[in-house]
Formats: C-alpha cells, structure tokens, sequence
C-alpha cells in the first residue's frame, strides 16, 4: 500500500540525510537480483557488505560463485576466484554518478542525482535518485531506508535490466578492522588494469 508523502516527507528526509552524513560505517548481509526488462530472472547471488566512508567498501560474493569487490577508497579490486583473475580500477572522481555516490556523502550525492521521495511504503521510505549526466550505466537508483538505515537498493540500467539488492542483519555505526578493506591478489591470479 502506498501512502500519500505528507506526513511522511520530512520523516524521510531526515532518514536519508542521517544515513548520508551520520553512517560512518555499516555491516549487512544481501540478497541481489538481476531481471531482464521483461521480469525475467537472469541472475541470483549474495554475500555479505561492509561499508566504511568516506568511500572503502567490500562485497563479498558466496553465491553463487565467490567474488571478492573491495575499495581501500583509491582502487576497486574485483576478484574473481573462479577465474583466478584481479581487474583493478580507479575509483576516481568519473565513478561519482555511480551507485558508489551513495557510499560516499551527501554533497557528492547531490551533485550527481536529482532526489525525488517516493512515498512510505511497506514499512520504507523510498527515494529515486534520477542521474544528472547522460550516458551512464544507470540512470535511475531506488533506494529504502529505515530507522536502522539502508534496507534496498533498485539500480536500473541502460538496457532496462533492473538489478534490486536487499540488505538484512544491518548493523549501523560498528567498529570495522581496516583490513577489511585492504585486498593483495593471491599468488598466481592475473591482475589487469592498474598501474
């Protein structure tokens, strides 16, 4: 059931305001989804995040193959074990209009999307953050949040794939090892890009 923004907007906003300069660091476990335009299911995974700003992140892939996408908050590193390959890549100011602009703060945000609320619904407040720039891998992102901070993220892409994560066991503001975020290639994988 939807409900009208009324009294809801400025509970919304505030939520969303918290999460942006309030969240330092974040845990979850998550569930993602890939659907074709049609609502095909296309793909199925999950794992376990860890966020730490302004910019360190770490997506553990479990299912359905491991892979490993850190961010020491210069280089993102995606490790994929299977293949026993590391692709490396700036984070750099080009990734702003990103899904990574959610992970950094709220200016940089802000500067890349335009935020229209969405109503209250399901227990969530909803955002849809419209990309500034043509172009772009996604042009539209959808966002829940509660109380206890970010609950789903909906990313939807030039070929109208929709790509939905679900985040569950959240905890807000924990003490992070910063070696979380620190990735060495193992021995004898391939390492492309970088320099």
């Amino acid at each position: 059931m939807i409900l009208s923004l009324g009294a809801y907007a400025s509970d919304g906003r505030d939520l969303l305001d918290r999460f942006l300069t309030d969240t330092q660091s974040m845990t979850a476990s998550f569930k993602q989804t890939l659907k074709a335009s049609d609502g095909k299911l296309l793909q199925e995974s999950g794992g376990e995040f860890y966020l730490q700003r302004p910019g360190r992140f770490r997506w553990n892939y479990t299912q359905p193959y491991p892979q490993e996408i850190v961010s020491d908050g210069e280089a993102i590193w995606i490790y994929d074990v299977d293949l026993d390959q590391v692709t490396v890549q700036k984070q750099g100011n080009g990734r702003t209009n990103t899904p990574i602009a959610l992970l950094q703060n709220k200016q940089k945000l802000e500067d890349a999307f335009e935020i229209h609320e969405r109503g209250f619904v399901d227990g969530l407040h909803r955002f849809e953050l419209r990309n500034k720039k043509q172009d772009v891998d996604f042009d539209r992102i959808m966002i829940g949040l509660d109380d206890s901070g970010l609950r789903f993220l909906q990313l939807h892409d030039q070929f109208d794939q929709t790509t939905s994560i679900v985040f569950s066991d959240l905890k807000t503001n924990p003490a992070l090892d910063a070696a979380i975020f620190r990735f060495t290639p193992p021995e004898g994988v391939d390492v492309f890009g970088g320099s």
